[in-house]
C-alpha cells in the first residue's frame, strides 16, 4: 500500500513539475558593454522561464591580463509593451552580482528593446542604471554605475 502511496505522489510530483516548464522557455546570449562603471566586457548566457519571473544572465570574463571574473543577473520584466511596429520594450527591477578580484553587487533597473525579426528569433539592446551597494573597495552606498548589453535569445 506504502508504495503504491508512493508511487501515486511520485507521479502527480512529475505532472507538476512538467506543468511548470510547460510554456515558452528562452536561451540565448547577452555582449555586454563597458559604460560609466558598469559590469565589465563579457559574453552572458541569457535564459528565461516564464513560470519563473526573472531573466537569468550569467557570464564569464577572461581578460588579457588580470584575473577572470564572473557576473550574475537577476531581472524582472515588470513592464513589456508595443513600442512602435515590431519593436518592444520592457522595464523592470533587477540584482547584480560580480566575483573576481573583489565583489561588487547591487541593483539595477533593465530598460530594453527587443525585436523579434524570424520568430523564434529574439534580438535585444539594453541599459541598466545601477546602484551598488557592495563595491570592490568595500560596503559604498550608492555606487552608481550604468551596465548596457546586447544579444539574443532563441525562444522554444
Amino acid at each position: 500500500m506504502k508504495r503504491k502511496a508512493l508511487l501515486v505522489m511520485l507521479v502527480l510530483l512529475l505532472l507538476g513539475a512538467g506543468q511548470a516548464f510547460a510554456y515558452k522557455a528562452a536561451i540565448g546570449g547577452e555582449f555586454g558593454l563597458n559604460v560609466a562603471g558598469g559590469l565589465p566586457n563579457s559574453a552572458l548566457l541569457s535564459f528565461r522561464l516564464p513560470k519563473f519571473p526573472p531573466v537569468i544572465g550569467l557570464g564569464v570574463s577572461i581578460p588579457e591580463t588580470g584575473s577572470a571574473s564572473a557576473a550574475v543577473l537577476l531581472d524582472w520584466w515588470l513592464y513589456q509593451g508595443n513600442l512602435v511596429s515590431f519593436i518592444n520594450y520592457y522595464v523592470g527591477p533587477g540584482l547584480y552580482l560580480q566575483v573576481g578580484d573583489s565583489v561588487s553587487a547591487g541593483l539595477r533597473v533593465p530598460v530594453g528593446l527587443n525585436a523579434f525579426p524570424i520568430p523564434p528569433l529574439e534580438l535585444f539592446v539594453e541599459f541598466a542604471p545601477a546602484v551598488g551597494f557592495l563595491a570592490p573597495t568595500g560596503v559604498s552606498i550608492p555606487d552608481w554605475g550604468l551596465q548596457a548589453g546586447f544579444g539574443f535569445r532563441f525562444w522554444f
